[in-house]
């Protein structure tokens, strides 16, 4: 049973469901809105006879690449960007115009990487995306910017060649799911960029 379990989560967009079952169960009963347990009783049944991959987060199955973002600066900064990511949409934006990278998928990146600029590597370093913050040595190893533009136009072309381009080191789809794949060692990481970008869309279609 727990094996038709690990292929149903699999296709929902999670990554590594053997090795972290419990942590993706408890992540799927977050985002289906119910008590998050880890446990597979009759309301957890319900949700997954309900959600499979094109109602449950189709986000993170779509392309990054060559899905530009029909939005404005404005929007973003009213709706989208918070805290320390606030007056950065311009970069964002120029990061979607110079390479045809979706801008919320770059956003969510940035926000759930660096906590919306707050975290410890982003304030000191200029370090939104956790940029070669390695596990075993986070802080020492994570590059350093200029500025937030620096990195966000930075880290966006070093994304693409590496990640996003079939001929990439780490390319396994143009996609959350692909990339989460070599890029976090969270298995739930993708699929939560994924649902940040189904919330920006929703905020903004407001």
């Amino acid at each position: 049973m727990t094996h038709n379990y690990i292929d149903y989560f699999t296709t929902l967009g999670y990554e590594s469901v053997d090795k972290y079952f419990d942590l993706v169960v408890k992540d799927f009963q977050r985002h289906a809105g119910i008590k998050s347990d880890g446990i597979i009783g009759p309301i957890t049944l319900s949700k997954i006879e309900y959600y499979n991959s094109e109602n449950y987060c189709p986000e993170v199955y779509e392309p990054i690449l060559d899905n530009r973002e029909a939005v404005n600066c404005c929007k973003l900064e009213k709706h989208i960007l918070t805290q320390r990511l606030s007056g950065l949409s311009w970069a964002f934006m120029e990061a979607q115009e110079e390479y045809n990278f979706n801008v919320l998928h770059n956003i969510a990146h940035a926000v759930l990487e660096s906590a919306s600029g707050t975290s410890f590597i982003a304030r000191m370093k200029n370090n939104l995306y956790g940029f070669m913050a390695y596990d075993s040595s986070p802080y020492a190893s994570a590059g350093k910017f200029k500025d937030y533009p620096d990195c966000i136009d930075t880290w966006t072309g070093w994304m693409i060649e590496h990640y996003l381009w079939e001929t990439g080191k780490y390319y396994n789809g143009n996609n959350e799911y692909g990339v989460n794949k070599y890029y976090a060692t969270s298995p739930v990481a993708g699929i939560n960029k994924a649902f940040l970008v189904q919330s920006y869309r929703k905020k903004l279609s407001t």
